[in-house]
């Protein structure tokens, strides 16, 4: 069965992500109305349009779904696949690195020994965990996480 999580959005990040999105689009019509010539103003119209839905597609575009053996991550144009027999550990995280979530509340999911690991931020997220512990039977909870039944 797949099940499919929406990205938690932190109000800060929306409204970061949607005024650098309005400012693209106000400076894509003020260089469009300017008196430079026709072919650069078309150009820039097009790259600052382009730069806006860009933006907004990975706000909105962001989630992750839980399917048959696989955690599929997509934000935006960008996709993550993680099997889930190879998780190693997801455990909670603030960390503020780049990574495909909305929100600084986010889990830290490690797996392939730890030698890969990404951030993600579903909603609800103690359901998140609850649907992967079902699905991961190499996991076991350990305090607000999971993680592998070798591990310490």
């Amino acid at each position: 069965m797949t099940r499919v999580f929406e990205s938690k959005r932190d109000a800060w990040i929306v409204v970061l992500i949607w005024a650098g999105a309005l400012l693209s689009v106000y400076g894509a019509f003020a260089q469009f109305t300017s008196v430079a010539p026709l072919l650069p103003r078309v150009g820039m119209l097009i790259l600052l349009a382009s730069a806006a839905a860009f933006m907004l597609w990975v706000l909105y575009g962001t989630d992750y779904t839980l399917a048959e053996g696989t955690l599929l991550i997509r934000c935006g144009p960008f996709r993550y696949r993680v099997s889930l027999e190879e998780i190693d550990s997801v455990r909670p995280s603030r960390n503020p690195l780049s990574s495909p979530a909305c929100s600084l509340d986010r889990l830290l999911i490690k797996w392939k020994a730890g030698r890969k690991r990404i951030l993600i931020s579903p909603t609800p997220k103690t359901e998140f965990l609850r649907e992967l512990d079902r699905r991961c039977p190499q996991l076991r909870p350990e305090g607000a996480g999971l993680v592998r039944e070798s591990m310490e």
